[in-house]
């Protein structure tokens, strides 16, 4: 799969391969990408459905099996396109591809709301794994079959299955991947856990030292929990190892 540079997304008309199953939502600022992705995905088992513009509740009905978004161009200006797709879509496994792939780009995706984040040349078979991956992943976690999918801490309140947040009377507006952070870190209150060990469970990807995407989400997570000012004393730095979630203190 290789990137285009050439059609804009409001350009592109919308080509739909197979009818009824869901399917996967590939949204692309290429049309004819957007149809060769749907092809490649075909292939692997996965049927799709391609978008080349983002028309209004493309994302919505029916709900697809997943969500992907190809940029060719720079992904900083397709952040609204991101941020539209994950609204729609809040419990969908969301994959962005992006050409000429950047770190930057990996933390933009990730705090945007992406699941995953992959560079556009790698193969269809790939994808498709990466895209059974998430689904997986996503079912386990939302049937919390192992584990409560509700969790209350003094004011504060997580329900995993509408992924809500809930401080006192206020509803606390997170993304996807910031909640899962908190669920996690919250799941093992009192605990420290590392960041090697949040970022396996979230993308299933081995820590790296240049990889800030958990400090990133936690960061803006304590922002969004009052726990910004001054020392954090709600979700803490553990030195040369990763968070903790107190139970007290909300």
């Amino acid at each position: 799969m290789h990137a285009h540079d050439t059609a804009a997304f409001d350009e592109a008309p919308m080509t739909v391969h197979g009818s009824g199953a869901p399917q996967v939502l590939v949204v692309a600022d290429d049309a004819t990408l957007a149809s060769r992705w749907c092809e490649s995905l075909h292939g692997e088992g996965l049927p799709g459905r391609c978008v080349g513009a983002l028309e209004a509740g493309a994302a919505r009905s029916p709900t697809p099996l997943a969500l992907v978004l190809h940029v060719a161009r720079r992904l900083p200006d397709r952040l609204g396109v991101l941020r539209q797709l994950r609204a729609d879509q809040t419990g969908v496994p969301l994959l962005v591809v992006c050409q000429h792939l950047r770190d930057i780009d990996h933390v933009l995706a990730l705090e945007m709301g992406a699941d995953d984040v992959l560079d556009a040349n790698v193969a269809a078979a790939v994808v498709a794994a990466r895209l059974r991956a998430l689904g997986r992943r996503r079912e386990t976690a939302t049937r919390g079959s192992h584990g409560p999918d509700q969790l209350f801490f003094g004011r504060l309140s997580l329900h995993l299955r509408e992924r809500r947040v809930r401080l006192g009377p206020t509803d606390i507006a997170l993304t996807e991947g910031e909640f899962e952070v908190l669920w996690l870190l919250a799941s093992q209150a009192g605990n420290a856990v590392a960041r090697a060990d949040l970022l396996q469970r979230l993308r299933g990807l081995p820590y790296q030292r240049i990889d800030r995407s958990i400090d990133c989400r936690v960061y803006r997570i304590r922002a969004k929990l009052g726990d910004a000012e001054g020392p954090a004393q709600r979700i803490r730095t553990v030195r040369n190892c990763g968070y903790l979630f107190s139970p007290a203190c909300w």
